[in-house]
């Protein structure tokens, strides 16, 4: 299936401001005119006061989206709580049977003007090429070689927040993660999987004991068992604004540094063989490194405690 203008599927919970400003972005967009939406709003948790009305100030809000705005409009609420993972996985799923390719925007983020733009033209331009996993819109700031003069690069290392992939790759997924102990039992197995980032095998261990939800460590642990690759911007075309208080999954402290590009001027230029380049990868993957991983730890614990404590 080879369309123009990929569907788009926005995931929201609680966060009216934060649906609100992301929803702005969104329709910056040149293309979203073009391109059916579909919003899913998870529901509120049990015993958690206050939550109930916050969702239906979200649902409120998405439901006066104009439908001019976009080519359609479909709002798909939930009367429980499923929680981010099963949200994930049950929406991609049923836009992705429909229409064979998705693109994946959480509620807590701020878009470029440029984002369709750019994930419509890497999903028609990768499609058939099997080595790609995933298309995200986000990238984290390094020094780029100045012998590399491409705007998107391919990394072993896939990322959540905002991506689009085809209908085969999100089938080929194995959310039971079946060789999980094979891996939980091999350090040399954990230490190959950890290459990209020294947190990736404990976000995998978390999951399977239940202290995380994340539907992204299983998406990723496929890439890595077929040899994939994501294709990521030079540039990040996404800002991250859910690291506060009421984030389900990150809050207080952001760590990763972005070189966020507002706008694109003309095409996005990549060569017409690429190849992963090991000089870029190497440079990415500093940002879940121990050393940065125990540093964001630090400026969390204090910003939580500034919190505590009233301070802003």
């Amino acid at each position: 299936m080879n369309q123009a203008f990929s569907p788009i599927a926005v995931f929201a919970f609680n966060r009216r401001n934060a649906t609100e400003n992301m929803m702005k972005t969104l329709v910056a967009n040149a293309e979203a005119k073009e391109s059916d939406l579909y919003i899913f709003v998870d529901g509120p948790r049990k015993h958690k006061e206050g939550e109930a009305e916050k969702v239906n100030e979200v649902v409120n809000f998405v439901r006066n989206i104009p439908t001019s705005c976009f080519h359609s409009v479909t709002i798909k609420t939930s009367p429980t709580n499923k929680g981010l993972a099963p949200s994930i996985i049950s929406g991609v799923t049923e836009v992705i049977s429909k229409h064979g390719r998705v693109i994946v925007i959480e509620d807590d983020l701020i878009l470029s003007k440029s984002f369709l733009s750019y994930m419509n033209d890497m999903l028609n331009r990768f499609e058939r090429d099997e080595r790609i996993m995933q298309i995200t819109g986000f990238g984290t700031k390094f020094n780029v070689p100045e012998d590399y003069v491409w705007d998107v690069y391919l990394n072993e290392r896939g990322h959540p927040w905002t991506w689009g992939t085809w209908a085969d790759r999100w089938q080929a997924v194995d959310w039971e993660v079946k060789d999980w102990e094979q891996l939980h039992r091999s350090w040399s197995l954990q230490r190959r999987f950890c290459k990209r980032g020294s947190d990736l095998y404990k976000m995998m261990h978390d999951y399977m004991r239940g202290k995380n939800q994340s539907w992204f460590i299983r998406f990723y642990y496929s890439m890595y068992k077929q040899h994939r690759y994501s294709v990521c911007p030079i540039r990040s075309l996404v800002k991250n604004e859910g690291f506060s208080t009421e984030a389900t999954n990150c809050n207080a402290y952001n760590r990763y540094s972005i070189d966020f590009e507002e706008e694109h001027g003309g095409e996005f230029k990549l060569p017409e063989n690429i190849e992963p380049d090991e000089r870029l990868m190497r440079r990415n993957v500093k940002y879940w490194s121990i050393r940065y991983r125990i540093y964001g730890k630090i400026m969390f614990y204090s910003h939580r405690m500034l919190h505590l404590f009233g301070v802003k």
